[in-house]
């Protein structure tokens, strides 16, 4: 009888794919197949059970033993130099930034490089990559092996609300977000001792903008700061845009139920057309998907 296990993802750097995969081959019944295609780096035969590794980093796992493998090898790896170098990372991100619907929420989370490691073997990587059906189990292992988590909610009427104040004072919504991320990153960082050697991993949005926001709460001669594009490439920040997500999908739900409807299931048109639509929409994206002043 074949196993119902949903393969099992895992991404990883792609210059680690071939010491991943002489570590796997270690182990005991693994037999090395051969590829099949340009975009595979390796398969790996594991007691009935496979293991494909793709160029990109991506390694899929066909069952639960095989699974077992990947994790306890990518948890196994030798931390690289960047890793060596700090005590925690922070990372943050945010979900629902571009999206009309629901809150808008910002996460950041601190962690050990060897937390990195076991979440990372774990499945986290950038929420974009991840079914909304794992997305509560992995948050759960996120809370689970991190040093600390913080998260803001705005949810739409108040998105809304300070929208509008902050295009009268001729800002815009990277503001709200500089601010946003800032207060997440502050709060985490306030919890942390001062003997630890600390980074922090945004993704960029607004390179100055963030930099004076946490100027006033974190001494940032004290740590080093990167906002770079793609920044979910860090554990940290996957492990933040997953929180973020996770919190505004479960917002959605509950709003959803508190209606009597499936939100998700709106367009643009209908939920205009909703006298209640400011409670559960961005005013601001939802006027410019319809075209309506």
């Amino acid at each position: 009888m074949k196993s119902s296990m949903k393969p099992a993802v895992v991404q990883v750097a792609p210059d680690e794919l071939k010491q991943i995969e002489k570590l796997i081959l270690r182990n005991r019944d693994t037999i090395s197949e051969e590829v099949k295609g340009k975009y595979e780096s390796f398969r790996i035969r594991i007691t009935g059970e496979t293991v494909v590794a793709y160029t990109s980093g991506k390694i899929v796992s066909s069952g639960p033993q095989s699974d077992a493998v990947v994790q306890q090898v990518v948890r196994n790896l030798l931390g690289s130099i960047e890793e060596q170098d700090v005590d925690i990372t922070i990372g943050s991100d945010e979900a629902g930034k571009g999206e009309w619907l629901g809150p808008l929420v910002v996460a950041a989370v601190a962690l050990t490089p060897k937390q990195s490691r076991i979440l990372q073997s774990l499945g986290v990587m950038d929420s974009k990559e991840i079914p909304i059906t794992r997305m509560a189990e992995i948050a759960l292992s996120i809370r689970q092996n991190c040093q600390s988590e913080k998260k803001i909610l705005i949810a739409p009427e108040t998105f809304n609300k300070r929208f509008d104040e902050l295009q009268s004072e001729g800002k815009n919504l990277n503001d709200l977000l500089a601010w946003a991320h800032a207060k997440v990153i502050s709060e985490i960082y306030g919890g942390i001792p001062s003997s630890k050697k600390l980074k922090v991993v945004i993704d960029e949005f607004a390179r100055e903008k963030t930099r004076q926001r946490l100027e006033r709460s974190i001494p940032l001669e004290d740590i080093e700061l990167i906002q770079r594009p793609r920044a979910e490439d860090d554990i940290s920040v996957a492990a933040a845009s997953i929180l973020a997500r996770e919190s505004r999908e479960d917002w959605i739900d509950r709003y959803s139920d508190r209606l009597g409807i499936d939100l998700r299931e709106l367009s643009p048109y209908e939920a205009i057309n909703r006298s209640d639509h400011h409670s559960f929409s961005k005013i601001q994206y939802l006027k410019t998907l319809t075209k309506q002043k």
